[in-house]
């Protein structure tokens, strides 16, 4: 399943005329996949804004009346405005003698009286191209028809009103009974509190030619392919086979960052963590993580001890330092095995990203909005999820975009998960995902399976929680993990 921003959605449209498509014959194939949500019902009406959202229900009104149900168009907006599809199919319309009433603000009355002899509204009035609140007539519709109590309510692509890609209302809003949306989920819908507005979600696919590869849709990750792809223990497997990872992590004034990470790895399964850090940190092994090993972290890193390890992570509450730079500098320069840098070890590595072209690692990045931004500027959230995507792929490294539906891409492949929430949002809460992801990789996952892995369980352990609790607590989450990879096994 796929999920888009409007802004992809927008370029995936143009790719379609591109490839040689007519806009009017995309309404009537966006109309053809819509029909059939809609032939149960006997009176309908369309409500049709001036753009191709509109066009598509003036299409489907044809074709619902050429079917002899009971249908009458609503269309308003200046005609002048109105898209050449959308007048296309009014001329369309009439020829075919289709009810349709040009409104203006005086035919709400009849509007109002002919919602009650309806058995299904069609919301057509706005796509995902809307980008502020709903106005005047249009507005004064919306709320009309949520005033209906037992009359369903199905929207083309979105409830207009609502933000296609946060999910949060602009103001009035259509409250529809379902919604069915083309081609890809909208990223709106990843956001559970606006299924208040669209109802059920139906997945259509227009019979054109299928872009969303070549476009870079985001695929979800599902539960099935976390099954697939999520290992079972081995009957002859020994600490040995479950991989020796490295954390190089923590200092004096952050030291739960590092005793967060190491427990979440050996909580996923790794055979060996150790952790290179300072006195006090180890210190605090002893009673967090005691199934962990440790070494004193010098001002200068052994290099050849890198070889000793299958995955190794650096930056999680490693501080910001001359020293941290050259540690993190130094794992860039000389380790081959894969590389996970979180904290702050982006920080350092915003000021030497030419080392991600030279470095024999494969490297997996876990930041947060703000230090995505040091890595890569972006003007917007929009315009953040298409720069993850190229930065990915400029310097072949796995991004892990930490939020909402966590981002991970290689630059080739997109995910976006589907797991945790709201609750989820504490301190700590990236040490812990950093350090699952870590004993991903170093139990041999490759290092894009290791990230969507890692993500999974990450975000189900803190739902399980998150269900009862304002708060998730990281380090209660921890003990949650090897249970969590259980149940995905059992399934």
């Amino acid at each position: 399943m796929f999920v888009a921003t409007s802004r992809q959605m927008k370029a995936y449209d143009q790719a379609l005329l591109n490839e040689g498509y007519k806009i009017e014959e995309l309404v009537d194939k966006a109309s053809d996949v819509i029909l059939p949500h809609c032939l149960k019902y006997s009176h309908i009406i369309i409500v049709c804004g001036p753009g191709n959202n509109g066009a598509d229900g003036i299409s489907l009104g044809i074709k619902l009346h050429i079917r002899a149900r009971e249908v009458k168009l609503y269309c308003f907006g200046n005609p002048d405005k109105f898209s050449d599809a959308n007048n296309y199919y009014v001329q369309q319309a009439q020829e075919m003698e289709v009810p349709i009433v040009f409104m203006a603000q005086e035919d709400m009355g009849l509007f109002k009286s002919d919602l009650q002899k309806a058995d299904l509204i069609v919301d057509a009035m706005f796509g995902f191209g809307l980008n502020s609140p709903v106005r005047g007539l249009a507005k004064n519709l919306i709320d009309e028809i949520n005033t209906l109590v037992d009359t369903d309510v199905i929207a083309i692509d979105i409830p207009t009103g609502l933000n296609p890609d946060n999910g949060i209302p602009y103001g009035s809003v259509i409250q529809a009974t379902k919604t069915v949306t083309l081609t890809a989920i909208k990223q709106a819908f990843l956001n559970e509190e606006c299924h208040q507005y669209t109802g059920e979600i139906a997945i259509e696919l227009l019979r054109v030619k299928d872009l969303r590869k070549d476009q870079k849709l985001a695929r979800l990750v599902s539960p099935a392919w976390v099954k697939r792809h999520l290992k079972q223990r081995d009957y002859y497997g020994y600490k040995g086979v479950y991989g020796k990872v490295l954390h190089i992590t923590g200092c004096n004034h952050y030291r739960g960052a590092a005793l967060m990470a190491a427990k979440a790895s050996v909580y996923t399964g790794s055979g060996i963590v150790c952790v290179n850090s300072t006195e006090k940190v180890i210190d605090g092994l002893t009673v967090f993580v005691p199934e962990s090993t440790s070494m004193l972290r010098n001002d200068k890193l052994d290099h050849e001890m890198f070889d000793d390890y299958n995955a190794i992570l650096i930056g999680s509450g490693l501080g910001l330092n001359e020293q941290s730079e050259q540690y993190v500098i130094d794992v860039l320069t000389y380790a081959t095995c894969p590389v996970i840098i979180d904290g702050d070890g982006l920080t350092i590595l915003a000021r030497h990203l030419e080392l991600l072209k030279e470095t024999k690692a494969k490297v997996i990045l876990t930041p947060h909005a703000g230090e995505f931004k040091r890595l890569c500027n972006y003007d917007d959230e929009l315009d953040m999820i298409e720069k993850a995507t190229q930065f990915a792929l400029e310097y072949q490294v796995v991004v892990v975009l930490k939020g909402p539906n966590t981002l991970i891409t290689n630059g080739t492949n997109i995910y976006r998960n589907i797991t945790a929430n709201k609750a989820m949002a504490t301190a700590g809460m990236g040490d812990v995902l950093a350090g699952i992801i870590t004993s991903f990789a170093g139990q041999g996952y490759d290092v894009k399976d290791a990230a969507i892995l890692g993500t999974y369980i990450h975000g189900a352990c803190g739902d399980i929680l998150g269900d009862d609790v304002y708060t998730v607590i990281p380090s209660e989450m921890i003990k949650l993990i090897p249970k969590v990879m259980m149940d995905v096994i059992n399934e």
